[in-house]
């Protein structure tokens, strides 16, 4: 599509800086890494990107919308797989390994506490269900395209569902039908770019960052 590309680590995902409990934040701290990565576009020269984010990585990637003093550069969000409610996820993963939900809810409720989470080896506590809970009740002003399957086992699509309802006037859910998790490219890559570039080319059509440079250059 004519976009330059930067690949974004985070901390702690092999290629990235290690923190000091060398653990997942889930995206709590995370984000700051994105925010990093927007201010080295600014560096040289960049004013504006759309962020692509898989599973944690739209989680970061909506903190970061939500949180960041640079997130005005962000005017698009590309989610795909992403996990929106931790507790969620949580339930999922423990009826997965054929254990209760309740136990997937007990561990975002305990993560919270100091004792649960020095014990699970972080740094501090780790409060995730009001910054969920926040998405879904906060306004959202960009565009969002989530890509996600109806048979992931790991983050569940009702999910995804329920967030473009609540922000239905700026999400566009595609569904896939495809086993496992963030296999949505895997399973249909001509659907997936189709999808992607018809999105894009509604919210950013070919010529917008053409005008807006010759007015910005009229006005100096």
């Amino acid at each position: 599509m004519g976009l330059s590309s930067l690949v974004v680590s985070f901390r702690n995902d092999g290629e990235g800086p290690r923190s000091r409990d060398a653990r997942s934040h889930l995206g709590e701290s995370e984000w700051r890494d994105l925010e990093a990565a927007l201010r080295f576009v600014a560096e040289r020269g960049g004013s504006e990107c759309v962020v692509f984010g898989w599973s944690l990585g739209a989680t970061i990637a909506l903190n970061t919308v939500q949180r960041s003093s640079l997130a005005e550069m962000i005017k698009g969000l590309v989610m795909v797989s992403p996990v929106l409610v931790w507790e969620d996820v949580m339930r999922a993963n423990a009826r997965h390994q054929r254990c209760p939900q309740l136990l997937g809810s007990l561990v975002a409720r305990l993560l919270a506490l100091n004792g649960f989470s020095r014990l699970a080896g972080l740094e501090g506590p780790l409060e995730v269900r009001s910054p969920d809970l926040a998405r879904f009740r906060g306004a959202l002003s960009i565009p969002v395209l989530i890509l996600h399957s109806r048979n992931d086992w790991s983050v569940p699509f009702e999910t995804s569902a329920r967030f473009a309802q609540a922000h239905k006037d700026r999400i566009e859910l595609v569904e896939f039908d495809c086993p496992g998790h963030t296999q949505e490219w895997n399973s249909d890559p001509v659907g997936w770019d189709l999808a992607v570039r018809r999105w894009y080319e509604i919210w950013f059509p070919s010529g917008q960052a053409e005008e807006q440079a010759a007015a910005d250059s009229e006005s100096n």
